[in-house]
């Protein structure tokens, strides 16, 4: 789904996103004392261009990095061969992970399990990263809302996302409120000489009420330990949140 869109992505704001994740991640982990110290494996699901999971390889971690976009996992292999860290990229599909009791912590950012459009699949997700992780292991994720989806996507339903001499990135959202599923159509336009030549991708996010995800979580036998609204500052999650983050424990 990324490969074309991810050389865009890396370039626009998005890493940014993960960079964040990485900074404030140490904060999170001594106020629900989750260990750090020691040799600990950590597996980023949906890595994309592979922003965090180098800045985690540059705090100690050793980081196991999965997505099912080639262009993506090429991009993160650059990106840490350029930081000059050791992380191991891996194509896999969210929804069947092949680890056993392997991590101590695996994360999901920036609600790449929306992109998961039936509750089938998200539990597929969920199981497979809770085999993945080792006993007491903690997984940690953020997701759109509904609210996040079907309000606050929609109030600029068209907006420019990039504007620079040589690229040209337009968003257009819609939402589907019988199927919870918002669109968002890109545009981009890359200057080539003196022409411009034009792109398009539909992507589709789910929009999975509070009550789905932890149902889903706890089949999973995963236990939610805490769920807000933001992290930085953490805040409680609230009808008209975002979206949601949540720290579960195996």
């Amino acid at each position: 789904m990324f490969d074309r869109f991810a050389r865009i992505y890396a370039r626009g704001k998005y890493p940014s996103f993960s960079q964040e994740m990485a900074s404030i991640l140490p904060s999170i982990m001594k106020k629900y004392k989750i260990p750090a110290n020691g040799n600990r494996s950590m597996l980023d699901v949906a890595c994309g261009e592979g922003s965090f999971s180098v800045e985690m390889a540059k705090k100690g971690w050793t980081v196991t990095g999965v997505d099912l976009s080639d262009e993506m996992l090429r991009l993160a292999k650059h990106r840490a061969k350029q930081e000059n860290v050791q992380v191991t990229y891996v194509k896999q599909d969210m929804r069947f992970i092949d680890y056993q009791n392997e991590f101590d912590m695996v994360t999901c950012w920036f609600d790449s399990l929306n992109f998961l459009t039936t509750q089938d699949d998200l539990q597929s997700a969920f199981n497979s990263i809770a085999r993945s992780l080792k006993p007491n292991g903690w997984f940690l994720f953020d997701m759109n809302t509904i609210y996040g989806l079907a309000v606050t996507w929609q109030k600029e339903r068209s907006c420019i996302q990039q504007e620079t001499t040589d690229l040209l990135e337009l968003h257009c959202a819609k939402f589907d409120f019988e199927k919870n599923l918002a669109h968002l159509r890109i545009t981009w336009f890359i200057k080539a000489g003196a022409l411009w030549e034009r792109f398009e991708e539909n992507f589709i996010e789910r929009a999975f009420s509070v009550e789905e995800i932890e149902s889903s979580l706890e089949y999973a036998g995963l236990h939610v330990v805490e769920k807000a609204g933001s992290l930085n500052p953490i805040s409680p999650l609230t009808s008209t949140s975002n979206r949601a983050w949540f720290l579960t424990r195996k």
